[in-house]
């Protein structure tokens, strides 16, 4: 006779998921600057998949075409999507014409273009902390570089980071 214990793992999210719930908001919906920027996050999936598309939280200031974007670590360009139908203000949504096969445990940015700037934000967010829901993590500054992620000029990779910030672009 043998006597056996195990311990098994949560099932993940039923999908399509994002890191970031439909009720999650930021502390600043309207960040006062003007200048053309693109905006993002770095992300890892704990299985291989699909990324389907990108969201964003807007706030009434931030007008103009936004463009969504999914990147490799290292800045390879891999899918973008022009949002349309947009709202005033709140969660947008976008999908890529196809989708966009990821691996496990493999560092991606997801970022937007916007144009107008004005885009939403909340300062320190990834300092010392991620934003989880499995198999979806928005890395914590320091996991693979700072995280929360910009750069000003329109449709161009982020590489900048300030103060960690988090400024509210998701995947799907």
């Amino acid at each position: 006779p043998y006597t056996w214990t195990f311990t098994t793992k949560a099932a993940p999210a039923a999908c399509p998921c994002s890191v970031f719930s439909p009720s999650s908001t930021p502390a600043t919906v309207n960040t006062n600057d003007r200048k053309a920027v693109e905006v993002g996050m770095k992300f890892r999936s704990d299985v291989a998949g699909t990324v389907t598309g990108v969201r964003f939280f807007k706030g009434s200031s931030n007008t103009g075409t936004h463009v969504g974007h999914l990147w490799t670590a290292s800045g390879a360009l891999l899918a973008s999507v022009t949002f349309t139908g947009e709202t005033a203000s709140g969660w947008q949504q976008a999908l890529f014409s196809s989708p966009v096969p990821i691996s496990a445990n493999t560092t991606y940015v997801v970022s937007y273009s916007a144009p107008a700037g004005s885009y939403s934000s909340t300062r320190d967010y990834f300092s010392g902390n991620s934003a989880d829901n499995a198999p979806l993590h928005g890395l914590a500054s320091g996991v693979d570089g700072a995280n929360g992620v910009y750069r000003y000029g329109s449709n161009v990779f982020p590489n900048d980071s300030f103060r960690s910030t988090n400024y509210w672009v998701d995947v799907v």
